[in-house]
């Protein structure tokens, strides 16, 4: 009996492609040789798309009618001031080597191949030929004039920041006064009230006491009327001791005004 033949789908065995992968972000690479003088070589790489990168660096000497001689390689890592000033990455970024020229060999030729570690992508800096150097001299001052006064606009936008924030805590520090004193003024209101409240009831016990006293003084008037009609009927009565009753009337006023300051102080 013959045997079955097995139908196989190819495209379940063949070798399938691989899925394109998102395209990582271009290279945008960024260089310059400062200089070539006493055998090293100065000047600085970053790419400003991956800017945590630190650039590989392959110098070599351009010739005519052969290929370019290596002459070494470098990272572009060591920090520098003016880098970090321009907001070239974090700083770090500037390169130096030291490199051994042919006799003949002229130190304008010498490039540099800047390649991204992230990209691959490379880029080819030469230096520029002795037109643009001289250009480069006459525009050097200018441009750091023009530094200078960036720096300077810096340091005022930070001192103006400074004022700002300082005008901040002002304003917040006057508010809070403001708000303070508000409620002492309440607090001084209601103070005021219970004083305006202390007086009042103070005046009242004065008015009372003051009735007390007109009242008594009337009464002591009586008294005084009743003292000198029974002094006057004596008098008549007996026809004498004349002496003897205006000293009890005396006393007897003496005795009355006498209660009546002691009345007086007491309020």
């Amino acid at each position: 009996m013959p045997a079955t033949a097995t139908v196989v789908d190819l495209r379940s065995v063949a070798p399938q492609p691989d899925e394109p992968t998102p395209a990582e972000t271009a290279a945008a690479i960024e260089g310059h040789i400062d200089a070539v003088q006493d055998g090293r070589v100065y000047g600085w790489a970053w790419d400003r798309a991956h800017p945590g990168d630190r650039l590989e660096v392959e110098l070599r000497l351009e010739r005519d009618g052969g290929p370019p001689l290596p002459l070494g390689r470098v990272v572009a890592d060591r920090p520098r001031a003016d880098l970090a000033d321009n907001r070239i990455g974090d700083g770090g970024h500037a390169f130096e080597a030291e490199i051994v020229l042919p006799p003949d060999a002229a130190p304008g030729r010498v490039s540099a191949v800047l390649r991204s570690p992230t990209t691959g992508e490379t880029e080819v800096f030469t230096q520029p030929n002795a037109e643009e150097q001289r250009f480069d001299q006459l525009l050097a001052p200018h441009l750091q004039k023009i530094a200078e006064r960036i720096d300077a606009m810096r340091r005022d936008q930070r001192q103006l920041a400074a004022a700002q924030q300082t005008v901040g805590r002002l304003l917040r520090d006057l508010n809070e006064g403001i708000a303070a004193a508000r409620n002492d003024t309440a607090q001084a209101g209601t103070a005021q009230a219970d004083r305006q409240e202390a007086l009042a009831e103070s005046l009242r016990e004065v008015t009372e006491r003051v009735g007390s006293l007109e009242v008594f003084l009337i009464r002591m008037d009586s008294t005084l009327r009743g003292f000198d009609s029974a002094i006057a009927g004596n008098a008549a009565k007996s026809g004498g001791l004349p002496m003897l009753a205006l000293v009890s009337g005396a006393a007897g006023a003496f005795l009355a005004t006498l209660a009546g300051l002691v009345l007086f102080r007491l309020m």
